[in-house]
């Protein structure tokens, strides 16, 4: 796997923990995520519903990708708000116009 892959996913799941946590606005992501990630991340923010956001700031912890093909990878991660540990699950797909995009995303 390209190291820039890797450093896109954690970038890029660092800058959606921060919109989350209200530290960041959710214009932010627009430049990596697609369209319908952007919209969910917007309705957990205007709803507050971001899993147990009243423990404190989010902190990612672990973030490990698998390439599913040249085009596509799957990422899990870990991050930490309080003492409670949270998990998050991602996907990226590289494009040619804009390179690398979050294209799905789910909390647990």
């Amino acid at each position: 796997m390209d190291p820039a892959t890797k450093l896109f996913a954690d970038r890029t799941l660092r800058l959606t923990l921060e919109v989350l946590d209200h530290r960041r606005p959710v214009a932010q992501l627009a430049a990596v995520a697609e369209p319908a990630v952007l919209s969910a991340v917007r309705t957990l923010v205007r709803a507050d519903l971001a899993p147990g956001r009243t423990l404190g700031a989010a902190v990612l912890t672990r973030v490990d990708v698998v390439m599913v093909d040249a085009t596509a990878a799957e990422v899990c991660a870990a991050y930490d708000r309080g003492s409670r540990h949270f998990a998050l699950a991602a996907r990226i797909t590289r494009t040619r116009a804009k390179g690398w995009r979050l294209s799905a995303l789910r909390l647990f």
